[in-house]
């Protein structure tokens, strides 16, 4: 008698334990589910609104900034077309400096002494690119650009950005 009644016990709390995880399965998984989602959703707006205050706070005012242009025109040879066809890039280079920057009173003074060295890293940048693609990604190119010469300037931001004036692509 006694252990029939132990068995039947034992048989009463396996079947409720299966009865629960029934119910944690198909009840509570879902539910934790959807809330994970939530906080997926909720921490990348998080990071969409740092991304915007990062941007944001990448644009300099005018009173910041001080500009730098090369001395000359540059004539670049493009990497050939997918139909062979050679075409140069004539531009000029413009810096936009960012007088704050900690190395500004650094480097600003060697900008001159190095734009001969500056214009190989422009002419190596853009030697890489064939008009459609520099007509079509011409920031990517710029960010290129910009990420080379902070590069030959110890990895300094002082070079805020920069820009081409009189862009034109000539073919051969």
């Amino acid at each position: 008698m006694k252990k029939g009644l132990l068995n039947l016990i034992i048989l009463v709390l396996v079947i409720t334990n299966v009865a629960l995880t029934a119910i944690l399965v198909f009840a509570v998984v879902p539910a934790m589910n959807a809330t994970s989602d939530l906080v997926g959703k909720v921490a990348e707006a998080i990071d969409l609104e740092k991304e915007l205050k990062e941007q944001q706070s990448d644009t300099l005012s005018i009173d910041q900034t001080k500009l730098f242009t090369f001395t000359d025109k540059m004539s670049i040879l493009l990497k050939p077309s997918a139909d062979g066809s050679q075409n140069y890039a004539q531009f000029q280079v413009v810096l936009v400096l960012d007088k704050e920057d900690e190395n500004f009173s650094k480097y600003e003074s060697q900008l001159t002494t190095y734009e001969s060295y500056m214009r190989t890293e422009v002419n190596n940048v853009l030697a890489g690119y064939t008009a459609e693609e520099l007509s079509v990604s011409k920031t990517q190119a710029l960010i290129e650009i910009r990420d080379a010469l902070r590069k030959l300037f110890n990895e300094t931001e002082f070079i805020h950005s920069v820009g081409f004036s009189d862009f034109v692509i000539v073919p051969q």
